[in-house]
């Protein structure tokens, strides 16, 4: 029986290790200290990709290193690229609407804001797209063992094309508030609702590249591209959207403790002072710094 020379193997198994070190340390990072009582829905989508990245890293790990001749490890490799990657584009999607609600909405809660309403809608052709994935996939094994998987020219055309449409809309709608004068982020009291605003627009078109350059090698292979680099090229994708989104949730500079310890009793004082026609920024804790989990609008229950 061939075997597949060891040089992508080996890089490719290497790069899934690091990326599930780098996802468990992500997440503990981000549940540290933490109870289920403050994991809200914002924070809960990203410890959701974190999951997800994590999964996905670790059944590539494994599919790599059993796929030679194998049909049906190579089936499972595609059918996992089609539902685990899907998943983890669902959350960042998810992740950015909810960072466009906190930037762009002052009163209402998300449902009833009709931005809101519309940019959910607009996730509903991915299930669609995620069919025609399913029913375009290729899994091969040639007279060589070796694995070919990937998605026929037609739904890898509309996936890429559905992307570019969803990623440039999402960054239009971060650059608006950004760019007018009448927008909730302006005045000297929203610099760190600025940040959330700078950081996610960036988080958005590393987004955009990171999708369109792997998509766009499934284009170039015309679907039929080696299993070992087609699970490679998407944990660096699944991989580096979940550590873009990290930095996207991060504070720009830390506290010392002493701050730390300072901001805990001037949130409680803050916390009462707000008024019904603007967001504080609120930390949840001193552990996870999750900006956009920062936003609270105390008169307004989210669902």
């Amino acid at each position: 029986m061939a075997q597949r020379p060891n040089t992508a193997t080996v890089v490719s198994l290497l790069v899934s290790l690091l990326a599930i070190s780098l996802m468990s340390v992500l997440f503990g990072r981000k549940t540290s200290g933490t109870s289920m009582a403050n994991i809200n829905y914002a924070r809960g989508l990203v410890i959701g990709l974190y999951v997800i990245s994590w999964s996905f890293t670790t059944i590539a790990a494994i599919l790599t290193s059993t796929n030679t001749g194998n049909i049906m490890s190579c089936t499972l490799s595609i059918f996992v690229c089609l539902s685990l990657y899907a998943a983890s584009k669902i959350m960042i999607y998810l992740f950015l609407i909810e960072k466009v609600y906190v930037v762009s909405s002052v009163t209402t809660t998300r449902m009833q804001t009709t931005l809101y309403r519309v940019n959910v809608l607009l996730l509903t052709p991915y299930t669609i797209i995620l069919v025609l994935m399913i029913l375009n996939r290729v899994a091969v094994i040639d007279e060589n063992d070796q694995c070919f998987i990937g998605l026929k020219p037609l739904a890898s055309i509309v996936l890429i094309l559905y992307d570019i449409f969803i990623s440039c809309w999402l960054t239009v709608l971060f650059i608006r508030p950004l760019m007018s004068t009448n927008s909730i982020l302006q005045g000297p009291s929203k610099g760190k609702l600025r940040q959330v605003a700078r950081r996610t627009l960036i988080g958005s078109v590393i987004a955009l590249v990171l999708s369109s350059g792997n998509v766009f090698t499934l284009v170039y292979y015309k679907g039929y591209e080696d299993s070992v680099m087609c699970l490679l090229s998407c944990t660096l994708d699944v991989t580096l959207n979940a550590c873009t989104v990290h930095w996207v949730t991060s504070r720009a500079r830390g506290a010392t403790p002493t701050e730390k310890a300072s901001r805990g009793v001037n949130n409680q004082t803050t916390q009462n002072a707000t008024t019904h026609n603007e967001k504080s920024a609120l930390p949840t804790d001193t552990h996870i710094s999750v900006t956009v989990e920062s936003y609270h609008d105390n008169n307004t229950t989210h669902y």
